[in-house]
């Protein structure tokens, strides 16, 4: 009896939850409505969560992205891939130049 008691507190806890984000998501709308230039990227709550500064224009306070490496192997791979790709589809008469 105990577990389905707590399952239905989980459910009601779930849409209460629900319901909240709903009225933020409300609220935020009317506070990005007055202050628009919230939108830039750096800017805001969302910069902040990510460990973004939020006193800082737009192009200092954005966090760096950092560049994935690929393998010697995978540029490879990749590159092979592509080359038959191309040669399937001219072999197919794909060629759909304007």
């Amino acid at each position: 009896m105990a577990k389905r008691q707590g399952n239905n507190l989980r459910r009601y806890a779930v849409v209460g939850a629900e319901q909240r984000l709903l009225e933020l998501a409300k609220e935020a709308a009317g506070i990005f409505a007055m202050f628009p230039e919230l939108r830039a990227p750096g800017r805001g709550f969302m910069a902040a969560a990510r460990g973004g500064r939020t006193g800082q224009p737009a192009a200092e306070g954005a966090p760096r992205r950092r560049r994935r490496k690929m393998s010697a192997e995978a540029r490879k791979r990749i590159s092979d891939a592509q080359k038959a790709r191309w040669a399937r589809q001219r072999a197919a008469g794909g060629s759909k130049k304007k």
